[in-house]
């Protein structure tokens, strides 16, 4: 699915518009603990899987941007309309990570995603 399909989909607010660009997303992850999104997508061999990634997620803060950063997923996804600080954003803009905002659940927009055909991510599935 593209991202601009995505963004539309699912009513997504874009909080860094100037890193928009053509993206395909095939794949998913949710979680609040980044800590776990570390170990399942560390997990990860393929490089292209990551790439194609949104991690979608409830936390506000500069943990989910670093995160992101850190496991080369360039798309983060905020969920139950929260609504990233400036300072969050500005983390987001110098990391290169695309940062979206929608009012769907966790649990809806992931189903939603899933239905669409994003394929979800698990701990030492192989790719």
């Amino acid at each position: 699915m593209k991202l601009a399909e995505i963004i539309t989909k699912y009513n997504c607010k874009v909080y860094t518009p100037s890193l928009l660009r053509e993206k395909d997303i095939n794949y998913g992850f949710c979680s609040d603990l980044m800590s776990d999104a570390l170990m399942i997508m560390n997990s990860v061999d393929n490089p292209k899987v990551l790439e194609e990634t949104i991690l979608i997620t409830g936390l506000t803060t500069n943990q989910s941007i670093r995160t992101a950063e850190m496991l080369d997923v360039e798309v983060v996804l905020l969920v139950r309309g929260k609504i990233p600080s400036l300072k969050v954003v500005d983390l987001a803009i110098e990391s290169k990570v695309i940062l979206l905002s929608t009012e769907y659940t966790m649990f809806n927009v992931s189903g939603m995603m899933f239905k669409d055909g994003i394929k979800g991510i698990t701990y030492n599935q192989q790719w």
